[in-house]
């Protein structure tokens, strides 16, 4: 019983990032890194100055462009996923079935963080320290509310 526990959470933990990632992706897709460099013939060995500058210049165009898009896809992955993650902890908080629950809590942490993985470079310090800030205070809030429980009425699960 015990090991069927432990892989419904694992589960829950491991499909939740992914489920919202997908999600996202469905209704703004991530970039695709070939379509913005398709396989062209490279540079002759000897290639003219003028054609090295131009084939230097459209590359770096092509590598603005995907970041933008990469960007703007992290950024809304990030958006997507904090608020999604949080809920999925604060739910998997209070829920009674231990393996839910548990499974819940992490894909929740899963998912806050796959989203500002990909998001973390284009933010500042100060933006960084409040997210990490923030969902540290909600973890410590389930943690301490759930103990607290616990001590009050012992036969809580």
């Amino acid at each position: 019983m015990l090991a069927r526990q432990i892989a419904i959470g694992f589960g829950i933990a491991v499909i939740f990032p992914l489920l919202v990632y997908y999600g996202v992706s469905i209704f703004h897709p991530a970039p695709n890194r070939q379509s913005f460099f398709p396989i062209t013939t490279p540079l002759p060995t000897n290639a003219t100055p003028e054609q090295r500058k131009e084939y230097a210049d459209e590359q770096r165009n092509r590598q603005e462009t995907y970041n933008a898009a990469a960007k703007d896809f992290a950024r809304t992955l990030v958006i997507v996923s904090t608020p999604s993650g949080i809920a999925a902890i604060l739910v998997g908080a209070y829920l009674t079935i231990h393996a839910i629950g548990t499974g819940l809590i992490f894909g929740g942490i899963f998912t806050v963080a796959w989203g500002y993985f990909g998001y973390w470079q284009y933010l500042d310090d100060w933006v960084r320290f409040v997210s990490l800030l923030a969902g540290f205070a909600v973890l410590v809030f389930v943690g301490y509310r759930h103990i607290a429980v616990r001590r009050t009425n012992p036969t809580t699960p």
